[in-house]
């Protein structure tokens, strides 16, 4: 099929595909990322056996917490600079760190001073091990030691009780990540390109499985019915398009310095998830120390270089 230059077809068609393909793929990647996270919630839940890979998991999140820092340091906070840089008027040289504090601080309350997840699951836990079924005791046990029987009236309030403080706990823990979802998720909202938007999705991608297993993990342990666990997932894996929306919604409507402002917000929370999160979180167990290690500086260098790269092509 051949066309003429001038013809009205190629008029309107070329400015559309130059469009396109310097424009960042958010609805495609928003796509792929609530996908990702359904199928990391929703294959457990409808497998018989729950079993996961600990070893590869823990390297995959040693090898985003590297990712985050690097895209927070290296590409996140130069951005904001940048942004704020430009700001027309007397500028305050502090303003987008003080901001990136913030972002910080906004994720560290709500995570562990509102919220605290871990603890939550640390609780839940602890609830789980004691409503323990008769078979998992010691046969030889002795009358006083033994815990309650199925059948009995303490056995039945405990297990009621630790059935709602479990689920309270669980949904209390849904909220606490589905807020760190949408700040998480407003960043791809905000990318300029599709490279922004690539490294924003791959960091997202390999960040947030360990989130929904963790999630799943929990409502699994309150007891819950399967069909409500549903329903709460479900909730939780619309909260990445609600956080991009915002962030579009952001970056088309309202005027530079909020932008600039939201980038240094989301700087400072992938610093949270990178420094205060994930590594901490990860080293907590010694073990294959060194392999997660190498999995963190592989992330912070293999951004670094990507962003690099990126950097100066756009320069060309």
């Amino acid at each position: 099929l051949k066309l003429a230059p001038h013809s009205p077809f190629c008029a309107w068609t070329f400015p559309l595909l130059v469009y396109i393909s310097d424009s960042p793929p958010v609805p495609s990647s928003q796509f792929g990322l609530t996908s990702i996270n359904v199928i990391c919630w929703l294959l457990p839940l409808r497998a018989k056996n729950f079993s996961e890979n600990k070893l590869l998991l823990s390297l995959a999140n040693a090898f985003s917490g590297g990712v985050f820092l690097s895209l927070a340091f290296g590409h996140l906070i130069p951005e904001c600079i940048h942004g704020f840089s430009e700001l027309p008027g007397e500028r305050n040289e502090t303003l987008p760190y003080m901001m990136i504090l913030f972002g910080y601080l906004v994720i560290f309350f709500m995570e562990k001073v509102a919220f605290d997840h871990h603890g939550l699951l640390h609780d839940m836990e602890a609830e789980q091990k004691n409503v323990m079924p008769p078979s998992s005791l010691d046969e030889h046990s002795t009358p006083e030691n033994t815990p309650p029987t199925p059948n009995s009236p303490t056995h039945a309030d405990a297990t009621g009780h630790s059935s709602r403080s479990g689920s309270r706990s669980a949904v209390i823990l849904l909220g606490a990540l589905a807020i760190h979802s949408i700040l998480e998720m407003a960043a791809l909202g905000l990318a300029d390109s599709f490279a922004d938007s690539a490294l924003l999705s791959l960091s997202i991608a390999l960040h947030q499985p360990a989130e929904s297993i963790a999630l799943l993990v929990a409502f699994l342990k309150s007891g819950m019915p399967k069909p409500e666990i549903v329903k709460f997932l479900s909730a939780f894996s619309v909260m990445g398009p609600v956080g991009v929306c915002l962030g579009m919604a952001v970056k088309q409507v309202a005027p530079p310095i909020v932008d600039a402002l939201m980038l240094a917000t989301v700087a400072g929370t992938f610093i949270y998830v990178g420094a205060t999160e994930v590594i901490p979180e990860e080293w907590e167990d010694q073990e294959h120390k060194w392999t997660k290690f190498a999995a963190l500086l592989f992330g912070i260098t293999s951004i670094f270089i990507i962003t690099q790269y990126t950097a100066g092509l756009e320069a060309v």
